[in-house]
């Protein structure tokens, strides 16, 4: 397993002390961990993952901890990962996991396959592809299985593996995840979702003009990348209009009067707040 490091952690995760703010609407008792998705680290160069997400969190008093995963991996390997760091950062207590796109698998599996549900007080999942995407099933389509044999030792060599993106195919992800990783008993889940409506332009990056096209006719409002029904699970929070970046403040000028983060991220934590996490 490729691991990170303490010191690393400790960098990522250095201004992890939140301010005084413990009155705020959006205050959590249980501090908060944030899971990036499949194809990331909670950096990309010099570019946080969340971006704004954490800072703005700390400013209305909650503990923030930011997980970094193998990008590029299976969710089993994933869950151990940040089960590893959770538990380095939080030796005790529950902890809030929130996890945008396959960030929001591995919550899950860890909440519900690694004797760990009596740490996490609530799983909280942002256009996390729960019942999966048909873009995986367009990808792995395309890509003959002996291909798909040397890809993997591709991958492989640098610490990666292309499990996780099989994984987000949807018959795999119903069959080797959902099925597998069901909701515990006293953990609360709850759902967030954006979707991109016409015009595109206005709407969405580029990236996802044509596969909001292909989603939308066969599984109806997406963000891009996850339907708004693969993306409900648990108790659904909101869909405000947005793609799959815009989720976590990848935005770009042109739509931030149509989409603003910190009112997504209000509504988000003022109802995890209010319902006691």
């Amino acid at each position: 397993m490729a691991n990170t490091t303490e010191a690393e952690l400790r960098d990522s995760n250095q201004s992890g002390s939140p301010s005084e703010a413990s009155d705020s609407p959006c205050h959590l008792k249980n501090p908060i961990v944030l899971v990036h998705g499949l194809g990331a680290k909670s950096r990309m160069g010099p570019l946080p993952y969340f971006r704004t997400l954490p800072q703005w969190l700390r400013r209305h008093g909650n503990h923030v901890f930011i997980a970094d995963l193998t990008a590029w991996h299976s969710v089993e390997w994933r869950a151990r990962e940040l089960k590893a760091q959770i538990e380095a950062q939080f030796p005790t207590g529950q902890v809030n996991l929130v996890g945008h796109s396959m960030g929001g698998l591995d919550a899950r599996w860890l909440t519900s396959r690694m004797d760990f549900s009596h740490r996490i007080s609530s799983v909280t999942t942002i256009g996390t592809p729960h019942r999966g995407t048909m873009l995986g099933d367009l990808v792995l389509g395309k890509i003959p299985s002996r291909h798909l044999k040397l890809l993997e030792k591709v991958a492989q060599s640098f610490g990666m593996s292309h499990e996780g993106l099989r994984q987000l195919s949807k018959e795999n992800c119903l069959r080797e995840i959902t099925d597998r990783a069901p909701d515990m008993p006293g953990v609360r889940y709850f759902s967030a979702t954006t979707a991109i409506k016409r015009p595109l332009f206005r709407h969405a990056l580029p990236l996802f003009w044509l596969p909001s096209k292909i989603i939308q006719e066969a599984e109806g409002d997406n963000d891009g990348f996850v339907s708004v029904e693969s993306a409900t699970w648990g108790e659904h929070i909101c869909t405000p209009v947005g793609d799959h970046y815009a989720q976590i403040d990848h935005g770009v000028p042109y739509y931030l009067d149509t989409f603003r983060a910190e009112d997504f991220y209000e509504e988000i934590f003022a109802h995890l707040a209010k319902a006691g996490m």
